[in-house]
């Protein structure tokens, strides 16, 4: 079998969907050791897939200088309606709950971090008695196995995306209709990455989710992930705060 060059490495990559990478990202992923050997193509492209999708795109020498950008001033409200007229890598920044209330939000997180919203935990029902179960007293226990209720997976969205583009330019995309794999972390991590299609529509400064024009490829960005999930409780707390501030001026 010939040895795995870079050409090949980088088709191997970009024929299942990803940005083509940077020479000098895949030459260290080439060029093991002099007491290690060369693994074969497809061992090498899973290590290279894994490294890409766990990277930063906007560090240097990550994707090719070929890569596309989003358009300049993608996020400006003035322009009624666009597409994109290129396929188009992004990564995430920020994952917004449209469709629970922010302290619906604050006090799910809560529960869970008390551990009362832990996967698998009994739960213990008190219903009336009827006629055909009294035991003798005004009420009985029901023992209930609830599937998760973990605050960040069970929410059906829509969701909010703040997207960011290889050149660091940011916008922000709603979920028109439901999206495979846009939820909150683990489902969705912060610093996944996304294809945005060629033809995905853009309104006000919004890109629309939709499912035909956006494909999750996974990923994290392991120090952004950790941030943002230690500080989305005091985040969501203090936009209900300037909410009701708002509200009373």
């Amino acid at each position: 079998m010939a040895t795995p060059t870079l050409p090949l490495l980088t088709t191997a990559l970009t024929t299942q969907g990803l940005p083509c990478p940077h020479p000098l990202f895949l030459t260290p992923i080439l060029s093991p050791s002099s007491s290690q050997r060369l693994p074969p193509l497809p061992a090498l492209t899973a290590t290279a897939k894994h490294r890409l999708l766990t990277s930063d795109f906007t560090a240097p020498n990550i994707l090719s200088s070929s890569t596309s950008p989003l358009p300049p001033n993608l996020s400006s409200a003035t322009i009624v309606s666009r597409t994109l007229d290129h396929d188009t890598y992004v990564q995430v920044l920020d994952i917004e709950d449209l469709g629970r209330s922010k302290w619906e939000q604050v006090e799910a997180l809560e529960m869970e971090r008390k551990g009362e919203m832990t996967k698998g935990r009994e739960v213990i029902r008190v219903v009336n008695a009827t006629p055909d179960n009294d035991l003798g007293s005004s009420a009985s226990t029901q023992s209930i196995k609830p599937t998760s209720n973990s605050s960040t997976t069970s929410s059906h969205g829509p969701f909010k995306l703040l997207l960011q583009d290889v050149k660091g330019q940011q916008v922000y995309g709603f979920e028109l209709s439901r999206v495979e794999k846009i939820n909150f972390p683990p489902t969705m991590n912060i610093g996944s990455k996304v294809m945005l299609r060629k033809g995905c529509k853009v309104a006000r400064g919004m890109v629309l989710l939709e499912p035909k024009t956006v494909v999750v490829l996974g990923g994290k960005i392991e120090v952004q992930d950790k941030a943002w999930r230690e500080g989305r409780e005091e985040r969501l707390r203090d936009a209900v705060k300037d909410n009701k501030e708002r509200e009373g001026e």
